[in-house]
Order: C-alpha cells, then structure tokens, then sequence
C-alpha cells in the first residue's frame, strides 16, 4: 500500500513546484486536482470544482511534474454539486466532467473523485434539510449514471464517499446508491472521518462506524483516505492521527476485505504538520497486516 496525500491540502503552486514538495515529504503518490497548479488558472467555485476548459499544454505540465518527481498519480479530483437544485449547474458538471475525464485518461490515471452533492447552493459540501428529500436522490442518482456513463467508455473508475452534508451521508445510502446506478465503473472511497453525522463523533462509535461501512461497502472500495475526526457534537475534522478514528482497525478491515488500493491523507491543511502525519501513517501501516 502506498501513503500519498490529497493535493488540495496544499495552497496553488505551479505544477513541478508542488509535486517535487510532495515528494520531498516522502508521500509516495498523491490525489490530484487541477485546481492545486496555478497553471491550470482555475479556483474552485461553490458548486463546480473542475475548470470549464483543461489546456493541453496544462495536460502536459502535469505529465511532466509527475515523471520529474516520481509521484504517481492515484485519483484525481472530479467534483461538483450532482445534486445541485438547479438543472443546468448539474449539465454543466456533466459536460465539464466529460472535458476531465478525458484529461485523467491522458494523465494515465484510473480513478476520478466524485461528490454526490447537496441542495445547498453556497457550497457542495454544505448541508441541507431537503437532502434526503426522494426529489435530491433522482437528481443526483441520474447525474451519478451520466458520469459513470461516461467513465465507462473511457475505461475509468469513478470513487464516492459518504459526506455528512451530501446526499449519500450514511453506509446504506452509499450501498443504495451503488446498487441503483448499476455501473461496473462506480465504487467507493472510504474516508473514515466521514462516517460521522453531527452528534456522533463519539470515541465509542469509532470502532462500530468503520465497521458498518464495510458491511455496507468493504468490496467496493478502491481508495482508503486518512482523514480524521475529533470528539464532539458538531464535524471538526483535523489531521491524521488527531482525532479518534480507529486508523489500526480500519487497516485491519481494509486487509479483511482484500483492499489492493493507496491510503491518502486528507484534511492536513498545515504542510509543518504533514511529516508527523505521514510518521503516524507509516507506524500504523507497518503494523498492519498490508504492512
């Protein structure tokens, strides 16, 4: 297994700025966005955090990054509000996701990042009241089976997480979700901090949240994140190892279920901090069965 990290836990930097820092942590690969190389000249906006356009010479930059560094490309970012109340934001994610994916597919990378969105408009990772309305599960159930559509005929695999303000928020939603988008190219990633809705991040629910993901998802996941979570009513993630994710019990589970796939940190934000992360990471991985 390799130990990588999420490149949106750094500010925007030129493409071989960032990967050579990466790399000179000692991450092994990483979760890519294009909204991380200042190349790509594009910020994140509140529903849609893929650019409108992707350059080939942007394409190429990133290539180029990679294979100077030597950090592999794990995922890379395909996010925007698939449940957005308005149906033109959803086409607009589709279409830009359509202009991405075919991006991935020349960067050499198998799996994009999905978010199964929110009716918020301020942003796709704020929650609201009309998420678990059946109105939000058809529209971002239909624009889930657009994207996997599209992953499909370009050999791709796209990952979901539960989120506690999207409208997957829980194990069974995510397995619902799997079984009606019915695609081989839809799967997991399982970000262990996100198995938490408010009031729950509890040290005694650690162990049993893990594990009803798994019963609900243990197959299908292809990417294992190191996001954690600290104690308490409300969702106060924090850096790996922090918090009161059981990361020995999620390795051992990750094993059980015969998880192939990276481990990438995730909610870091302090790059001071990123070494004692991945320190963390390594100890627990090496005493893991996948160690």
């Amino acid at each position: 297994m390799r130990i990588g990290i999420c490149t949106t836990d750094f500010s925007t930097l030129p493409a071989q700025e960032l990967f050579a820092r990466i790399a000179n942590m000692g991450f092994a690969c990483v979760q890519f966005s294009f909204a991380s190389v200042s190349e790509a000249d594009f910020e994140a906006r509140p529903a849609l955090e893929i650019p409108p356009r992707i350059e080939a010479s942007t394409v190429s930059l990133v290539e180029r990054a990679v294979k100077k560094s030597g950090l592999p490309i794990a995922a890379v970012n395909g996010t925007f509000n698939t449940a957005h109340p308005d149906a033109e934001v959803r086409a607009e994610g589709v279409r830009r996701f359509a202009l991405l994916a075919d991006a991935v597919r020349e960067l050499g990378c198998p799996v994009i990042s999905l978010c199964t969105g929110t009716r918020s408009r301020s942003s796709l990772w704020q929650g609201h009241p009309d998420n678990l309305t059946p109105e939000a599960w058809a529209d971002a159930l239909d624009t889930v089976k657009r994207l996997c559509a599209i992953a499909e005929a370009r050999g791709l695999t796209l990952a979901v997480e539960t989120e506690a303000s999207n409208v997957v928020c829980t194990p069974e939603r995510a397995r619902r979700m799997l079984d009606e988008a019915a695609s081989p190219a839809l799967k997991m990633i399982l970000d262990p901090a996100n198995l938490f809705l408010p009031g729950t991040a509890k040290p005694e629910n650690a162990a049993g949240s893990l594990e009803a993901a798994f019963s609900a998802f243990g197959r299908d996941i292809v990417i294992a994140h190191g996001k954690d979570i600290r104690a308490g009513d409300g969702i106060d993630f924090c850096g790996t190892g922090l918090g009161i994710v059981d990361f020995d019990l999620m390795l051992r589970l990750l094993a059980g279920y015969g998880f192939r796939g990276d481990w990438l940190l995730h909610g870091i934000y302090d790059e001071k901090d990123m070494p004692r992360a991945l320190a963390f990471a390594r100890d627990a991985l090496a005493r893991s069965p996948l160690g």
